[in-house]
């Protein structure tokens, strides 16, 4: 058996060349030029067909040679966030932009992936494609890549993904089977009042007293109707009215964000949420609209294929330290690819000893030597999986 582990040792320099290109190009969103441009040269050099979906999005397929079988997906996104970085690194990024999230440890495992799936062809049968994503953190890659096809032509019927951790310097990898990560749903409240003197409140309608309403009401919700042994957050994290201390304003608005594991919590939370509107909306006279302006559900990663894969990466390199029982409270758009084919997420961790920031942090860093681990980690999956499904 091929021990996929070391091999993939011998690609670390490569690994870490290419992160740091990709480090140094942060873009978000679903534009990704200078990024997609890297990226399609690399595939391209290996001799790869890169097909593009949507403005940024890219795939590549690589077939086994052993035969015929099923198509498992191996996914990377590689989009930053619209930060300053501050890590002080030497190959760190200047602007407004920075991956402060590992997103380009991600894209660089995935590329040397495909060099070592195209080397390994005669030692895998069935297919295995690779999805370069952007516009993870906004929630809208892989929904557009989803819409353009990623998961047919071939049918996918596996798929695999991983993300920097934080918790412990390399060596180790986390993950659970069951849910790993929270869904997240955003909304936004619009509340219309009747704004007027301060000194006659009689004469106006509210929006203020009905923000206020609202927020007490929405904090009951996960204190008295989420189930206690469920994890719930409901967070407020703005709110905006009024302009001066004795006018009462027109309009009030309230940003927030739900998150759980439960599906089942999720939506009846959700329900009750507009029930409550309800009742605010008689009991102060004001007009409310509640927008869910973008969200995504919690993240399966499969028990069965994650047992599955995890017993091919114990047998492979048993010397890997493997933490179950995994569950972030962060949100992935890779859980829209969950929910239509079986799917395993896993967590790489990747501290620097020292460096105490969490992901999207301007002073985080990320290890670059679990990159090799990241890559072994990745190529082992995806080939022993297809040679015995």
């Amino acid at each position: 058996m091929t021990n996929y582990f070391e091999k993939a040792k011998e690609y670390k320099d490569q690994l870490i060349e290419n992160r740091r290109s990709l480090h140094q190009m942060p873009e978000t969103g679903l534009s990704l030029p200078n990024t997609k441009k890297f990226v399609m040269e690399k595939l391209k050099a290996l001799g790869l067909e890169v097909k593009e979906l949507g403005e940024s999005g890219l795939s590549v397929l690589i077939e086994g040679e052993k035969g015929d079988g099923k198509c498992i997906l191996v996914r990377a996104d590689m989009d930053a966030l619209p930060m300053k970085e501050e890590s002080g690194l030497p190959f760190s990024a200047n602007g407004d932009k920075a991956h402060t999230c590992g997103h380009d440890l991600h894209a660089s495992i995935a590329i040397s992936a495909a060099e070592m799936f195209i080397k390994e062809k005669k030692n895998f049968k069935g297919k295995i494609k690779i999805m370069f994503q952007p516009a993870e953190e906004i929630f809208a890659g892989s929904k557009m890549m989803i819409e353009e096809g990623i998961l047919e032509n071939p049918k996918v019927d596996a798929a695999i993904a991983l993300h920097t951790g934080l918790d412990e310097e390399p060596g180790s990898i986390s993950y659970n089977e069951g849910y790993i990560t929270t869904s997240c749903d955003n909304f936004k409240i619009n509340i219309k009042g009747k704004g007027g003197h301060g000194a006659y409140p009689h004469t106006t309608i509210d929006p203020i007293n009905a923000a206020f309403n609202i927020y007490q009401n929405f904090m009951e919700l996960v204190a008295r109707e989420a189930p206690p042994q469920e994890t719930v957050t409901l967070t407020f994290g703005m709110m905006s009215a009024g302009s001066n201390s004795n006018i009462i304003p027109e309009t009030a608005e309230l940003q927030g964000t739900l998150r759980t594991y439960s599906p089942e919590v999720r939506k009846n939370i959700k329900g009750r949420m507009e029930e409550i509107l309800e009742g605010v909306r008689k009991a102060t006279r004001c007009e409310i609209a509640l927008d869910f302006f973008t969200g995504v559900p919690s993240l399966l990663s499969d028990p069965k294929l994650t047992a599955e894969l995890v017993g091919y990466i114990k047998k492979t390199n048993p010397e890997l330290k493997l933490i179950p029982n995994m569950q972030i409270m962060a949100s992935e758009d890779m859980a829209l690819v969950a929910e239509r084919v079986p799917a395993t997420y896993f967590m790489l961790n990747s501290k620097v000893k020292g460096n105490n920031f969490s992901h999207h942090n301007p002073g985080v860093e990320f290890n670059e030597d679990a990159l090799p681990i990241g890559l072994g980690l990745i190529v082992t999956s995806a080939i022993d999986w297809l040679n015995n499904n």
